[in-house]
């Protein structure tokens, strides 16, 4: 069995899940249904501004954390590029792979190195998860203050804190020294294609040691302008917390189109499972699995399961529906420039390979 046959059916079991949820949920998924004519559109249209203050603090982190390495561009040619980034990341299927690719070539054809871009996009996901641990810290307050935390809430809260603290220091701890690098490039390949190698006999090796190797090099000089430079990253942070913020923002309006002031507490938490189960799902966007998750863990905090299912669905539905129309179009204006053939056949290999292949 090949890596295509794995995926195939990695995809044909989420999709069998879902069907199963559907079939086993279909009570809810009708109430859901009902709750929509409850909608205020009214409150429903502040999504528009509050999700263009979110790209505009994309468009920011891009441009502050490009200033750091001596890179100037313009904010409105970084605002069209956030709006490429969420239309590749939310259509093609390579775990956000896509995004890196693309942006690769979307900051060369800005003038910008290759070695930058890679920098600039994982910078963006490690200092979006750091600043999330303040929200973190605010979400288990507010629900202990408000009396709804309860235990399943708290534990999910502490683990996804201790995912990001841990992961955080591991990483630093690898990549602040060039040995340490050596051995785990040396000994994370062997063991994830023993793993893979279970579900298949195909003697191949899953895990490309040289590209895992040159990514951890890259990080490693990453690292090294990190240290040197770390008060500069002052203004990126600040603006991955408005990332954040306006997202979190974006949902309590859902709830309040809705007539639900819901507790952002238990919204922080539930955004925060849904955005990290999203990153390694199988299909375009974590369809299916961000609404499963977030309406579960909406529900383990009290909330009606009917309003959860709604809200989730219009906040995802709403949002996409606005902003994916004009990151496509941005996305196929860069497709008739010079490099347009090379975004199409980055874009097609990432979605031949599984993330697995780095």
């Amino acid at each position: 069995m090949n890596l295509k046959s794995i995926k195939f059916w990695i995809n044909a079991v989420t999709i069998f899940a879902l069907v199963l949820l559907v079939v086993f949920a279909r009570a809810q998924i009708i109430e859901a249904f009902k709750t929509f004519a409850r909608l205020n559109l009214l409150w429903l249209v502040l999504v528009i501004p509050v999700q263009l203050t979110n790209h505009f603090s994309v468009a920011k982190f891009y441009q502050s954390y490009l200033k750091t390495m001596g890179e100037k561009i313009r904010t409105s040619e970084l605002f069209k590029v956030s709006l490429e980034m969420n239309f590749v990341n939310n259509v093609f299927p390579s775990g956000g792979v896509s995004g890196f690719g693309y942006l690769g070539i979307r900051m060369r054809k800005l003038g910008v190195k290759g070695s930058k871009a890679t920098l600039l996009q994982t910078s963006r996901h490690f200092l979006t998860f750091v600043s999330f641990m303040f929200y973190l810290l605010i979400a288990v307050l507010l629900l202990s203050v408000f009396g709804s935390a309860s235990r399943v809430i708290v534990l999910i809260a502490s683990s996804l804190s201790s995912i990001i603290v841990f992961s955080t220091l591991f990483l630093v701890y690898v990549i602040s020294n060039e040995d340490r690098i050596k051995q785990f490039t040396a000994a994370l390949p062997k063991l994830i294609n023993a793993v893979v190698s279970v579900f298949h006999r195909n003697k191949k090796q899953t895990i490309n040691i040289d590209r895992i190797e040159d990514l951890f090099g890259d990080l490693h000089k990453d690292y090294k302008h990190v240290r040197k430079n770390w008060k500069d990253l002052r203004y990126p942070l600040f603006w991955t917390m408005l990332m954040n913020f306006t997202e979190i923002l974006t949902i309590v309006i859902v709830y309040a189109s809705f007539g639900q002031f819901i507790n952002p507490g238990a919204i922080i938490i539930a955004y925060a499972v849904a955005n990290m189960a999203g990153l390694v799902a199988v299909l375009p966007g974590g369809v299916g699995v961000y609404e499963g998750l977030m309406t579960g863990v909406m529900a383990s905090a009290g909330i009606d399961e009917a309003l959860a299912l709604s809200a989730t669905v219009v906040y995802r539905v709403f949002n996409m529906g606005l902003f994916l129309p004009i990151g496509y179009v941005f996305y196929q204006r860069a497709l008739r420039t010079e490099s347009g053939h090379e975004i199409e056949n980055m874009l097609e290999e990432a979605a031949e390979h599984d993330p697995t292949n780095i």
